[in-house]
């Protein structure tokens, strides 16, 4: 049975998709809308760019054609502001019944394995045998695999070879060839390296474990430092920013990569497109030179986790149509087609060999970082959720901000960070 909505309603329709977070309803013409009664109804909800919201929609489209009887409702925005929502949505348990979630997201809302479905239980739906059983220990918890990993992620270094060619430079492998290669820029005002805060805090623990071959957080997600170890990576976070190695966390944005203002940035492989194209368009020429790790280095400091996963709330009413989308969202090589590589390779084996069946003039940036984050899996350690808490991060910003500026001491900033983390 269909409804008919007057032709007042549309533009209501049109204007939900306006806020930060949008629901938009698709697969059927503007004037009618199917009732529960004719399908099953399911909702899907993700985060990302113009891009992500259009390929996603685009391959809902064909799943729903593929599954007449299931009608999928779309709630997406940007990132900002979408966590805040999650959180409300999980703890009210009105989320939707499909999502693409972060990988901390398990550690958050399933502690014990039940705050998601058991997606085991549903395998007669999802082909789980294009995941090898390493891959789906990132979603098991408590026994009960959670989720899927869409692809894998890591921090890769992006140089603009133009700039460091200028200088007659090779790209660093050292810390003393990075501070070297300080000392040169800044005297026409280029800075060797540009980073968000996550990006810097990232930075500063590579290099403790690096130096001082000792992780900062255990695999428990415990805190394995002291407020002395604590103040050491405060101090070489201020050393980055006094000798001019990296231009100040408020002041980097991607355009400073673009137009030459930073030589290099650090980003996620899923992230590597949206910083080389620009770089491109702008003259310079991107190169990937992979991880900072010298020889004396006692740990390698760089870590890998699921890009973004894929999974289903405890609560849907509908698993098995729930199971079928997310099986095609994560399979099929009508998704990978679309999708591409634009949040990183994919893990499964189905879409990995759709991308990689595809003409090399396709290949894109995300795909070659992918490429080679692979080649170098070994040096990298699986990232503990914890590494990506915002207020633990905000918290190694802000104390650091206080010491560069000498609002307070490094030993007051060290107790300031510690109790931050620890408590």
């Amino acid at each position: 049975m269909k409804k008919i909505l007057p032709l007042l309603l549309v533009p209501a329709l049109l204007l939900s998709g306006c806020g930060s977070v949008s629901e938009v309803i698709l697969g059927a013409p503007i004037e009618t809308v199917e009732t529960q009664e004719d399908r099953t109804q399911i909702r899907m909800s993700w985060w990302g760019n113009d891009n992500r919201h259009e390929y996603t929609m685009n391959g809902i489209g064909i799943f729903e054609k593929e599954n007449p009887e299931i009608k999928v409702k779309n709630t997406y925005g940007v990132w900002q502001g979408f966590e805040r929502r999650m959180r409300v949505a999980m703890e009210s348990h009105t989320e939707a019944d499909v999502m693409q979630i972060n990988y901390a997201w398990i550690d958050q809302y399933s502690p014990d394995g039940s705050g998601f479905y058991d997606l085991s239980e549903l395998s007669d739906y999802i082909d789980l045998s294009n995941f090898e059983e390493s891959d789906l220990q990132y979603g098991i918890k408590n026994g009960k695999l959670n989720a899927l990993p869409i692809a894998f992620n890591s921090y890769e270094f992006y140089y603009n070879q133009v700039i460091w060619d200028k200088y007659g430079l090779e790209f660093p492998k050292t810390w003393d060839e990075v501070f070297a290669a300080a000392e040169v820029m800044r005297e026409d005002g280029i800075y060797p390296f540009g980073f968000v805060k996550k990006q810097a805090f990232m930075l500063s623990l590579s290099w403790f474990e690096q130096t001082h071959g000792k992780r900062v957080f255990s695999e428990d997600g415990m805190l394995n430092v002291d407020e002395k170890e604590l103040g050491e990576m405060l101090d070489f976070y201020r050393k980055m920013v006094d000798e001019k190695v990296m231009i100040p966390v408020e002041d980097f944005e991607k355009s400073k990569f673009a137009d030459g203002t930073v030589a290099a940035t650090m980003c996620w492989v899923s992230d590597a497109g949206n910083y080389c194209k620009a770089l491109e368009s702008k003259g310079g020429i991107p190169k990937i030179a992979g991880y900072l790790i010298p020889d004396d280095s006692k740990l390698s400091g760089w870590y890998i986790k699921p890009a973004t996963m894929y999974a289903i709330s405890a609560y849907t009413d509908h698993p098995q149509e729930a199971a079928k989308l997310l099986n095609f969202l994560i399979n099929s090589p009508e998704m990978a087609s679309l999708q591409m590589s634009e949040k990183g390779v994919p893990v499964s084996k189905t879409a990995r060999q759709t991308l990689h069946d595809m003409p090399d003039s396709d290949i894109s940036y995300e795909f070659m970082a992918s490429e080679y984050m692979n080649e170098n899996i070994d040096k990298l350690s699986i990232i503990q959720p914890v590494m990506e808490n915002d207020e633990i991060i905000s918290a190694f910003k802000e104390c650091g901000d206080d010491y560069i500026y000498n609002k307070k001491t490094l030993a007051e900033c060290s107790q300031s960070l510690y109790k931050t983390i620890a408590e």
